[in-house]
């Protein structure tokens, strides 16, 4: 058998999938969202794919707060996600169409599930430390408790595409994705409640670009 004499290899790959961004959020925002959490009493369980109870709609004032504090975050996921897709960066517009607060408890879960409109985040305000210890005692193959799977298409063995990312969320971490990207929580047994903040956005001009744009 001979020996091949190509050297040298130049090579290109294509992103393929998804855009997951994650970054932290100001720790003003982390403080408001926790305080008006308390104040809310819109359940909001009958909207949601969660089998937790308490789960509530943020009132118009605090949405429109938030929606108008988050747009530099909103941007930076619009430059990102065009970087990734090799998209040119067209001015798109999003608005708030749905935020809540998340009380979650030992047993709760989300089932995989997807959301509505273009785009949904999340975001973690306070995880317990006895939370925390449990995920770093889990001795088991899949997800930890308490963590965030998302997943995309079919499986794959050997492993020749990604298609599932396990996120393991600390206070203060944001993930934004678009709304149809299949994602679950995992529950977990401590008893403790872990906080987050969910919402959805839509674009508002969206008939002005193709729907690739989104």
């Amino acid at each position: 058998m001979g020996v091949s004499k190509i050297k040298n290899i130049d090579y290109n790959f294509y992103h393929w999938g998804p855009y997951l961004f994650k970054t932290k959020m100001p720790q003003y925002i982390i403080d408001r969202l926790l305080i008006d959490g308390k104040k809310t009493t819109r359940n909001w369980n009958h909207q949601l794919a969660g089998h937790l109870k308490n789960q509530f709609e943020y009132e118009e004032k605090t949405q429109s707060w938030f929606c108008e504090e988050m747009q530099p975050m909103f941007r930076a996921y619009r430059e990102g996600h065009c970087k990734y897709h090799a998209m040119d960066n067209l001015d798109v517009d999003y608005a708030m169409t749905s935020l809540w607060i998340n009380y979650m408890k030992a047993g709760d879960y989300n089932p995989p599930h997807t959301h509505s409109d273009e785009l949904s985040f999340v975001i973690f305000l306070d995880i317990p430390e006895e939370l925390t210890k449990e995920q770093l005692e889990f001795k088991g193959t899949g997800a930890a408790p308490g963590t965030l799977e998302f997943k995309y298409g079919e499986q794959a063995r050997p492993q020749w595409a990604t298609t599932t990312s396990i996120v393991n969320p600390m206070a203060g971490d944001i993930y934004i994705f678009p709304a149809l990207l299949q994602h679950t929580v995992v529950p977990y047994k401590s008893d403790v409640t872990r906080i987050s903040v969910s919402g959805n956005l839509k674009a508002t001009n969206l008939h002005t670009f193709p729907a690739r744009y989104f």
